[in-house]
């Protein structure tokens, strides 16, 4: 279970063994037919075996003691500001067998880089195209001509599959370029597609930030949207890939950053489409999200309180929501760390490693 602590004036410490969340609570009640202010403070306690993760946003107070307990019971505390960013991050201390953090440096150096890297891709890649499938299949009889662009845009990116197939390398470095070029006019194709969808007064026109070439700083809801949903799905990748005894900051197709955690940035591409970009998909089409539910802060769009409650909630249960995967009916978090486990495996030489995709 994971707990979001999402509010202003919210405190987390701890009693006894347990997890405990305070939050006071503020309003008016007339007595004798006076209208008088009152606080009261409502608590929730939560057993730390219970947990996974805990998501902190806003400005809520925690306790060193509440720490402490968390990091025992190998809980992360994951901090996530209102532009979508991950501000910071507490985790419980890095486990895993020294030899599958050697085998991950060495490969960066050899062919395993680009397999995985090509793997991550081309998983992205597929995962777009289900997805498109999906779009065009429910506007074929109503929105025909809608329906045609967005399977032309699909056909793009079946071609960029084909294309990332001829790329050769012996290490990441020598390709890396050419396969980030594919990955981008890909992706392109598919924001073409998508934004065909959203009512205009959302005012997307693609996936961008401030200066139109990064998807930071988000100008539009949407993109505010997206940029919160993939902050969650990444503090889901990076616990993974720990958990797996791998170094999250030693990726093959995102390149050394300073704080960028590569590796599972690499994941992530697998697991965007399925889990955030369906759930925005979702809020929009049915409205649950309006187009006027943000505000602008220094020049970058921000989701208001409720909206941004909403998002959360939905990135979450697609989380937790079952799929096929190896035979098994199992979770979305459990197959993200799945993958990250058969990285692990890859890179020691005891098992194979595809990219996790679905058929629409």
């Amino acid at each position: 279970m994971r707990l979001v602590v999402d509010g202003f004036g919210k405190f987390i410490g701890k009693s006894g063994n347990l997890i405990v969340i305070r939050e006071k609570e503020k309003g008016k009640v007339k007595r004798e037919g006076k209208e008088k202010k009152y606080k009261k403070t409502k608590t929730k306690k939560v057993d730390p075996s219970e947990l996974t993760q805990v998501i902190v946003s806003g400005r809520v107070s925690l306790s060193t003691d509440a720490i402490e307990l968390l990091l025992k019971n190998a809980i992360d505390v994951v901090f996530i500001n209102k532009r979508g960013d991950i501000s910071g991050r507490l985790s419980h201390p890095l486990i895993g067998m020294a030899n599958t953090r050697r085998e991950q440096y060495l490969a960066y150096n050899d062919e395993r880089s680009v397999f995985l890297s090509r793997e991550f891709i081309l998983a992205k890649l597929r995962n777009q195209m289900a997805v498109l499938s999906n779009l065009a299949k429910a506007r074929k009889e109503s929105k025909k001509d809608v329906a045609r662009a967005i399977m032309y845009e699909r056909s793009k990116i079946e071609e960029a599959i084909h294309m990332l197939a001829k790329v050769k390398g012996t290490r990441i470095e020598e390709v890396r370029e050419e396969m980030l070029g594919i990955e981008g006019k890909a992706s392109n194709h598919y924001w073409d597609a998508v934004k065909l969808i959203f009512p205009s007064e959302y005012r997307f026109y693609g996936r961008r930030g401030l200066d139109q070439k990064h998807s930071r700083y988000a100008q539009d809801i949407i993109n505010a949207m997206l940029n919160y949903g993939y902050a969650i799905l990444h503090s889901e990748c990076i616990r993974a890939v720990e958990l797996a005894g791998l170094d999250p900051y030693a990726g093959f197709l995102h390149c050394d950053r300073s704080g960028r955690t590569s590796l599972a940035l690499d994941l992530i591409e697998e697991f965007r489409q399925q889990i955030v970009d369906k759930a925005v998909i979702k809020l929009i089409s049915y409205k649950q999200i309006k187009h006027d539910e943000c505000e602008f802060e220094n020049f970058v769009c921000i989701l208001k309180d409720k909206a941004r409650k909403k998002l959360l909630k939905e990135v979450l249960e697609r989380l937790e929501k079952k799929t096929q995967y190896a035979g098994r009916n199992i979770t979305y978090s459990s197959i993200i760390h799945a993958q990250a486990r058969r990285i692990a495996k890859f890179l020691r030489g005891k098992g194979k490693y595809e990219g996790f995709w679905q058929r629409w």
